[in-house]
């Protein structure tokens, strides 16, 4: 399928939400092609995180450098469009595939590739009977930690109302969090949950199967509770938990 390509500072999962804020020409002129009624697209592009450059088109001397993305990527879907006066758009696009695409086809107003969906798989079944209930118990102790270090940092030197409006906060975006039931589903979560660097989380992207996406999510959810707990990581503000805007 050819799509358009949109290079961001963040890894977008299938299901997934991700609010963008459309402020350059070249993406302007995309979302209006998504969002037409007889639209080539769908309202369909391909989300894929940016190994070098800019999300912002470069000019001048480093134009002749385009900027850098990894080959495997996430098909997002606009479910909601706002454009404003100035021109700017306010998007809310969905997860909905992993894909892998080849060439990036620059002739045109915006980049394009052919992608192609990479298989949904499980992996060991058996396993994910056993595996689901760890990695639920990893991730409340996760959760827990973090809104436990948050709430701490706030309140050093805070005042009365500025502890109240980020406890407030925590409590709505750290609230218990059940996974489903579905293995693929609940990685694809946890990977979105997880405050880690990019890299790691496009490792998390591309791995095969469920299986081994919630064996590695595992691991890292004991690694990141027991490094917030001993300090050993810089402070995480209420708004590093949202999703990343653009």
């Amino acid at each position: 399928m050819r799509l358009p390509l949109f290079p961001l500072h963040a890894v977008l999962f299938p299901h997934l939400p991700l609010p963008l804020q459309i402020f350059e020409e070249r993406y302007r002129a995309m979302t209006r092609d998504l969002v037409a009624d007889d639209s080539a697209w769908g309202g369909r592009f391909v989300v894929t995180m940016i190994t070098q450059g800019s999300e912002v088109e470069p000019v001048g001397r480093d134009a002749a450098q385009p900027t850098g993305a990894a080959r495997i990527g996430t098909v997002a879907e606009v479910r909601h469009a706002e454009q404003f006066a100035d021109g700017r758009w306010a998007l809310l696009a969905v997860g909905v595939e992993r894909v892998k695409f080849g060439p990036v086809d620059r002739t045109g107003a915006y980049a394009v590739v052919e992608a192609d969906a990479l298989p949904e798989l499980v992996g060991d079944a058996a396993a994910t009977e056993a595996l689901l209930p760890e990695v639920q118990v990893a991730l409340d102790r996760y959760l827990k930690t973090v809104k436990r270090l948050v709430a701490s940092t706030a309140s050093v030197g805070g005042d009365v109302q500025e502890i109240s409006r980020v406890t407030a906060s925590l409590d709505e975006i750290l609230k218990p969090f059940r996974l489903p039931e579905d293995p693929l589903a609940a990685s694809y979560a946890i990977g979105g949950m997880l405050q880690i660097e990019l890299g790691r989380k496009q490792r998390l992207l591309e791995l095969p199967d469920a299986v081994a996406r919630l064996h590695a999510e595992l691991d890292l959810l004991r690694r990141e509770t027991v490094l917030l707990g001993e300090g050993s990581m810089p402070p995480l503000g209420a708004n590093d938990l949202r999703y990343n805007r653009n």
